[in-house]
Order: structure tokens, then C-alpha cells, then sequence
């Protein structure tokens, strides 16, 4: 169908060609040149007069291809044009010597040497003006063609351009407002922790008024010095700053099954509101804690936990050898200096059980969040602890190290933001991207760390 679609656009045209060689006249050839650029002025009169008016272009148009096989900004390339550009001329193709008979015989050479004088005579006397008027014309034509397909196809490619700017200027205005309202929730998210850790704080003095006022806390021989009314300070900065008793609980979920196998009492230093000691309990694992802050034991001791009021220490040191089937220090060693450091590794050696287990946790001074906001905000901590340094001062204790346990990850939603790719940007936007999610990873890593470790142990 496509092929008689063309002999009659062929056939039309060669009647267009005949009607302006009939007006013309006789010796009068069309001026082919003329007609193409009337062509050419009158095609770009048309675009410029609707370059307004033509419907902007979609993600769509990029993915476009008509019935004809013919890709968006790929004109140039089409088979049909390739076509033209091989056979505009089609007066060569009239040979004399493709003419042959089926005759044999000295009438068979006579009717050849005749159809081909004929063919001769017709092509180069007869024919010879409308054949060049016609190879003219296919010229100008085939060449006019090239021409748009070129324009054709450099516009497309200038539409893609402009329509990957609109797209990246689109996502970087989403990106901003994006930005804004993380920005907004982060700040109304800052508000409500601080005021709920406010009311954390109140609740906690007012739940507990009558036992951290106690002036005589269980246990006070073992206290260095006498018994002194309760400093609540401490207590109430717990209350505000380190979390609820439910959420410590939850965080220190980790740790019952560090116990569980313990063949003796587990030993908790810096035991504060007894929430280890409550989730000890209920996994019927035999323990009990050890705290400098009287406000802290009686709260604990209130909620039925097993806690004395002593440096923790000291504690270790009255104990008889191999005595204990478990140490375990949440949030203390920042707390103690290089020589309570060494000593208490030292006694976790000599008091503990062969193959018991020892666990302290500490803040990360790795994660720069951790750092500035949990430890600077205590003002009794001594010094950060790295993991490194601290595993290293236990393994020249003889104690051996099980695993460094990250701990207490931080939000998603308070970490560095990765820019999402979109499949219509540009291999170079791609690149840069990728390049700057890569830079936000190492940010997160080095700022939004794991705020807290766990050093565990196990006494040879």
C-alpha cells in the first residue's frame, strides 16, 4: 500500500511539473530554484507565525514514536529519507543496455538494436527537457528535505534541553520546599521533645516527692560518709534529658539475654532508676544494683528493685573472689577517671566467674550528634570513650572482647536527605547527584552515628 501511496505522489507531482511546463510554453523551462526558495520562505513564514501557538512539550515527546517508525529528534536517520537521498534521480536507471527480446535470431538483434535507438531517442530528445525539469526538482526537493530534517531535529533536540532545565529547575524548587518543611518539623519536633522532656521532668519530682526526699537511703553503711539529705538534681536531669523509665526499658531490651546462661548474681554499677533491674527481674535473672545518687536508689528500691546506695567501686573490691556471674555498667566509664578505669577492669577480672559476661555501655564519641548534645549536656562525665580505647584498657586487664554493639540509632527523619534521581535528567545531572548522595552518606555516617555502644566482654 505504502508503495501505490508513492507512485501516486509521483505521479502527481510529474503532472505538477507538466502543468507549469505547459505555461510556460514549448521552449520555456520552469526556474526550479525560484520555487524551492518559495517553498523554503513560505515553510518558515508558517513556523514563525505559530511558534507561539504550538503545544508545549511533555516528558512524553522524549518517548514519541509515530506509526512510521520515526523517533522524536531522529528525522535525519529515517529510512525514508535515507530512501530519497539514494534515488532522487531516476534518469540513469533508463538504460539501452538493460533492453533485451526473447527472439532469437537476426530479428532478435534488429528489435533490440531498434527499442534501444528508440529508448535513446526518446530519452535525450523527447524527454530530455521534462526528465531535467524532473531530476531538478527531486534535487531541490531531496535537498529541501534534508534541510528540514536537520531544523526538524535540531529544534527537537533544543525542546529536550529547555524541557531536562525545566525538570531540574522543578526539582530543585521541590527540593527547597522540601527542605522548608523538613526544616519547620525538625524545629516543631525540637519544641515538643523539650517540652515533654519538661514534663517528664515534673512528673518524675512529683510521682516520687516522698521517697527521693528520704533522708536515710536503704543501705546507707555502705555509703562513704554519713547519710545526707537527697540531692535531686541528678535525678531530675535524668528525668529530662536521658528519657522516660518506659523508653529506657525498651532500649535496654538488649541486655537480659547477655544473662541469661549467668551462673551467679548479676551486679549492676550505676543501677539509677532500676530499669535494667526491673527487666532482669521479670526474666527471673538473680541481680541486683549499686548507686551513688540516694535519690536514685530510693526510686528504685520504691518500684521494688534490689539496689544498695555505694560507689560501685568499692563495692567490687569487698566482694570475694569469683563471686559474681555477671557486670554490667550502662552509662558509667564516661563517668570515671583513667585509674577507676583500670581498677574496675581489673576487679571485673578477679570477681567474676570464669566465662561470665561483662557489658558496658557508653556514648559513641564516634557520632558527632551523640557527642555534642548526650555528652557535653552531663556535667559529672570525665572523658569520651572510644570504643578502640576502651577495649584496648579491658584487654590489658585479660579480659577478651565478645562484640562492640552499636546502640540507640538515630531517627531517619533527623538525618541528611539523599536527592531522589529522576529518570528525565540529564547522564551529567545523574552523575552530580549520585556524587552528592554519596557525600550525604558520609556526612550521616560521621554525624547521625549509633549515639551509644555496648562493650562487651567475658572473662577468660
Amino acid at each position: 500500500m505504502r508503495g501505490i501511496a508513492r507512485r501516486e505522489e509521483v505521479l502527481h507531482m510529474s503532472e505538477s511539473v507538466r502543468e507549469l511546463a505547459k505555461q510556460a510554453g514549448p521552449q520555456e523551462r520552469p526556474d526550479i530554484p525560484a520555487l524551492m526558495a518559495e517553498i523554503r520562505e513560505r515553510i518558515k513564514s508558517d513556523i514563525d507565525s505559530s511558534l507561539d501557538s504550538r503545544a508545549g512539550l511533555s516528558k512524553a515527546a522524549v518517548r514519541f514514536a509515530d506509526e512510521n517508525g520515526i523517533s522524536y529528534g531522529d528525522m535525519q536517520r529515517s529510512e525514508e529519507l535515507k530512501l530519497l537521498n539514494r534515488s532522487f534521480s531516476f534518469r540513469g536507471n533508463i538504460s539501452e543496455a538493460s533492453i533485451t527480446t526473447h527472439r532469437r535470431g537476426l530479428l532478435g538483434r534488429l528489435l533490440v538494436k531498434f527499442k534501444r535507438f528508440l529508448t535513446v531517442f526518446t530519452r535525450d530528445a523527447v524527454l530530455r527537457d521534462y526528465l531535467q525539469a524532473e531530476e531538478d526538482f527531486h534535487i531541490n526537493l531531496v535537498r529541501f528535505l534534508n534541510d528540514m530534517a536537520r531544523y526538524v531535529d535540531a529544534r527537537d533536540n533544543q525542546a529536550l534541553s529547555r524541557l531536562a532545565r525545566v525538570d531540574d529547575e522543578k526539582s530543585l524548587a521541590i527540593f527547597g520546599v522540601e527542605k522548608q518543611l523538613r526544616d519547620l518539623s525538625v524545629a516543631f519536633e525540637g519544641r515538643v521533645k523539650t517540652l515533654d522532656q519538661m514534663i517528664r521532668g515534673l512528673e518524675g519530682m512529683l510521682n516520687n516527692q516522698a521517697t527521693i526526699c528520704n533522708t536515710t537511703p536503704p543501705s546507707a553503711a555502705e555509703a562513704p560518709g554519713s547519710a545526707a539529705p537527697a540531692d535531686i538534681s541528678y535525678l531530675l536531669l535524668e528525668n529530662r534529658f536521658r528519657g522516660s523509665e518506659a523508653e529506657i526499658e525498651r532500649r535496654l531490651k538488649v541486655y537480659p539475654p547477655m544473662f541469661a546462661t549467668a551462673k551467679g548474681k548479676v551486679l549492676e554499677i550505676g543501677s539509677g532508676r532500676g530499669e535494667l533491674q526491673r527487666l532482669l527481674k521479670s526474666d527471673k535473672i538473680e541481680s541486683y544494683g549499686v548507686d551513688l545518687d540516694p535519690a536514685m536508689v530510693n526510686v528504685a528500691n520504691a518500684a521494688g528493685c534490689n539496689t544498695q546506695f555505694g560507689d560501685g567501686i568499692a563495692h567490687l573490691r569487698s566482694l570475694p573472689d569469683r563471686s559474681l556471674g555477671g557486670l554490667v555498667a550502662i552509662q558509667v566509664v564516661e563517668h570515671l577517671t583513667r585509674q577507676q578505669l583500670h581498677e574496675l577492669f581489673a576487679l571485673a577480672k578477679a570477681k567474676l566467674l570464669p566465662g561470665s559476661t561483662v557489658a558496658f555501655e557508653t556514648i559513641n564519641p564516634q557520632s558527632v550528634l551523640a557527642l555534642s548534645s548526650n555528652y557535653f549536656r552531663d556535667p559529672t562525665h570525665v572523658w569520651p570513650m572510644h570504643p578502640d580505647t576502651l577495649g584496648y584498657m579491658a584487654t590489658l586487664a585479660g579480659l577478651a572482647i565478645k562484640e562492640v554493639l552499636p546502640l540507640s540509632p538515630v531517627s531517619p527523619n533527623q538525618l541528611l536527605k539523599e536527592i531522589p534521581v529522576d529518570s528525565s535528567h540529564l547522564p551529567a545531572v545523574k552523575d552530580a547527584i549520585s556524587r552528592i548522595n554519596e557525600n550525604i552518606k558520609q556526612l550521616n555516617a560521621l554525624l547521625y552515628g549509633s549515639q551509644d555502644y555496648c562493650l562487651v566482654l567475658e572473662v577468660p
